[in-house]
């Protein structure tokens, strides 16, 4: 699947992780850069720009999906990229929290 380029549009500059919005897809190409889902289907994108235009081709922002507000303050917060996970490891920069919530305890 080709996309074309927009404008740049600011993302934070963080890695993102998206998943497509349908399972039959296997790869998506923007800029020539090819981009393959890892096993469990999510693509990781580090290129800011490459991450909206997947996000405006329908590719969403793989998350845990809290149920409720409860939900998202337990768990920890990586205080070196701030990413949220219900995990002590951090999923996106590998950063080891020592309790829950760390960033909100320093």
């Amino acid at each position: 699947m080709g996309l074309e380029t927009p404008p740049p549009l600011s993302l934070g500059g963080k890695m993102g992780r998206f998943v497509a919005p349908d399972r039959g897809v296997r790869e998506t190409v923007i800029g020539g850069q090819k981009y393959n889902p890892d096993k469990g289907g999510i693509y990781n994108v580090d290129n800011k720009r490459h991450q909206e235009l997947m996000k405006r081709e329908g590719y969403f922002e793989a998350s845990l999906n809290p149920y409720s507000q409860g939900d998202r303050q337990r768990g920890f917060t990586c205080v070196q990229c701030g990413f949220d996970g219900w995990f002590r490891k951090c999923g996106r920069c590998g950063h080891e929290a020592e309790t829950p919530n760390e960033m909100e305890n320093e």
